[in-house]
């Protein structure tokens, strides 16, 4: 199922941003840049919005923005991304202006642009947090937590019991390396490791909670359509001649890019916070 894959991909990706974390900030920007790209041209590109492409691009550049000013001054403050959100509710007024398909769905529309530029500079709170004093340690646990709910995902149950099984294991994985690891325990307390873990792994899984909620709301019914079965030739909905005919949901895809994107960019601000306060 797409949404098993997009669970995998998350837990990957998880794994993949800890180990550039773990290599240095450079490479961690880099895999941030991926999640931002994910975010915008997947996620809000495809928004039922007026102008959502403008959109769009304008998170775009605020969320790479951000990210390069981070990288760029090597601090561990937050003043680039609130910097780049004042220009960008701007330019998506004047977006909202220049719109020649009329004023139908402007709050609608506006809303859509100005959530898509505050969500896409929060992943470059990861970076932020990682250039603080021993940031790697909290990035790294928080990743876990994330990571630890995308393979819950995965699991076939119901979503709210995965999700609390997603949210255990995170807290389970960072006591245990906690417990296992001298380097990482030396660093880190083993309450403060649970902590940050476990919260982060929450808003990934609030996150992966909303992207159901809007995929609920907005996916239309499946409709029948033909699928080819074992090379026989494909068959009108109701029909034989050997060929198994099943219902396939259209639009769905349009949500995988947020499903993977979106627990980064929830368990973004968190992770800073309580990286910050028990950590850093």
């Amino acid at each position: 199922m797409p949404s098993v894959h997009a669970s995998l991909a998350v837990a990957a990706l998880a794994g993949v941003l800890a180990l550039a974390s773990a290599s240095g900030s450079t490479l961690l920007a880099g895999g941030l840049a991926l999640v931002i790209l994910i975010f915008t041209l997947g996620g809000v590109a495809a928004a039922r919005a007026g102008a959502a492409r403008w959109s769009a691009g304008i998170a775009l550049v605020a969320g790479l923005g951000a990210l390069a000013w981070t990288w760029a001054e090597g601090g561990s403050d937050l003043t680039p991304m609130a910097a780049v959100l004042g220009p960008t509710l701007v330019a998506s007024i004047v977006v909202q202006l220049l719109r020649r398909d009329g004023r139908s769905g402007l709050t609608t529309s506006l809303a859509v642009a100005v959530t898509a530029c505050v969500l896409a500079v929060l992943p470059v709170a990861w970076l932020a947090l990682r250039e603080s004093g021993d940031g790697e340690y909290p990035v790294g646990l928080a990743l876990l937590g994330v990571g630890a709910v995308g393979l819950a995902e995965a699991l076939p149950m119901s979503r709210a019991v995965r999700r609390l099984i997603g949210v255990l294991l995170a807290a389970l994985g960072a006591g245990a390396l906690v417990l296992t690891t001298d380097w990482v325990g030396d660093a880190v307390p083993a309450v403060s490791a649970v902590v940050v873990a476990t919260f982060a792994g929450l808003l990934a899984a609030v996150a992966f909670a909303a992207v159901d909620r809007l995929a609920d709301e907005f996916t239309p019914q499946p409709e029948p359509v033909a699928v080819r079965v074992g090379g026989a030739p494909a068959a009108e909905a109701g029909t034989g001649d050997g060929a198994e005919v099943a219902a396939v949901p259209r639009g769905a895809a349009a949500f995988l890019p947020l499903r993977v994107s979106l627990p980064f960019v929830a368990a973004a601000p968190v992770a800073y916070v309580l990286g910050r306060i028990f950590v850093s």
